[in-house]
């Protein structure tokens, strides 16, 4: 460790930490001649830096002692501090998931890549616990995420003179009552739909959604629209399943070139040449993403020429 001593000792931490109080190290470093283990580098780093040093998983967040991450790459190393605390997917309201659970993190970005606006009407025709309509009814009513929670970084000791309570009345005063436009989920699975209106509960949006058993097969918008028609796809992770998927993308083609045509349309699927079986010819734009590890792609169609 002594190579990295002089660089770590010469860091001012007072920013972050106040004087002698305690840190969480998450580190995966090796120094050549070190400690290997984790609990060895926090050891080391108690002794210089004459504070008390402990470890932590990445995944076990909490809002607490300040939070170090120490990481290597290319020959240099690398300290930062953790802002947030828990893990900012982690928005409070998602307490129950479904059968494909997305994180809200990657439903708030699908809907910002999908060109969401709050003027036009969303719907989720396999919307499954909720998370991107009720991620849809948060951004349409203006509801920045994390409103309602605290982050690390206002107990550092450079934020502590600021007036985090003003800045969240002004947040606040930003707030819509209501989305300007209807936000729909619907879905075949009963026990679904159960955990999304549990989950909008939770999360103050409930009022906000109109939530419907209706096989997508035979979901079709009425009078309402033209808007964005947005679903996460189920995957086919086993070859048996991917052999069950065809039908339903047959289904999901048949709604989109039909009661759907005059829709914009975006589809998280695990096989970008699902995406192509789906009636709109090929995307217009292709995001590659990934939905818990597994690799996926966000395909994206405007509304159908004509049909509006």
């Amino acid at each position: 460790m002594a190579r990295a001593e002089p660089g770590v000792m010469a860091l001012d931490l007072g920013a972050v930490v106040a004087p002698g109080a305690p840190v969480v190290l998450e580190s995966t470093v090796r120094f050549a001649g070190a400690p290997r283990s984790a609990e060895g580098v926090a050891a080391a780093l108690s002794r210089l830096w004459q504070r008390p040093v402990s470890t932590a998983p990445g995944t076990e967040r909490a809002l607490g002692p300040a939070r170090l991450v120490l990481r290597a790459s290319a020959g240099q190393v690398t300290l930062s501090a953790d802002t947030s605390g828990a893990l900012l997917h982690r928005r409070g309201w998602r307490k129950e998931i479904s059968r494909a659970p997305m994180r809200e993190t990657l439903a708030a970005g699908v809907l910002a890549l999908a060109r969401h606006v709050a003027d036009e009407p969303l719907w989720d025709p396999m919307c499954g616990s909720g998370t991107l309509i009720i991620e849809g009814a948060l951004a349409a009513r203006r509801i920045p995420p994390g409103l309602g929670r605290r982050f690390a970084a206002e107990d550092w000791p450079v934020a502590k003179t600021a007036d985090w309570a003003a800045r969240r009345r002004r947040l606040e005063s930003q707030v819509l009552a209501h989305p300007p436009a209807p936000v729909v989920g619907t879905d075949v699975n009963a026990g679904a739909l159960g955990t999304a209106r549990r989950n909008a509960r939770r999360a103050g949006v409930l009022d906000d959604l109109r939530l419907e058993r209706l096989d997508v097969a035979a979901a079709t918008p009425g009078a309402l629209g033209p808007g964005l028609l947005v679903a996460n796809l189920p995957y086919g992770i086993r070859v048996g399943e991917r052999r069950a998927l065809a039908a339903l993308d047959a289904a999901i083609s048949q709604t989109l070139t039909g009661p759907f045509a005059g829709w914009r349309v975006a589809l998280l699927a695990d096989d970008p040449r699902r995406l192509e079986r789906m009636g709109r010819g090929r995307p217009a734009t292709v995001h590659s993403l990934k939905n818990g590890g597994i690799p996926v792609v966000l395909g994206t169609w405007p509304a159908a020429p004509h049909s509006r």
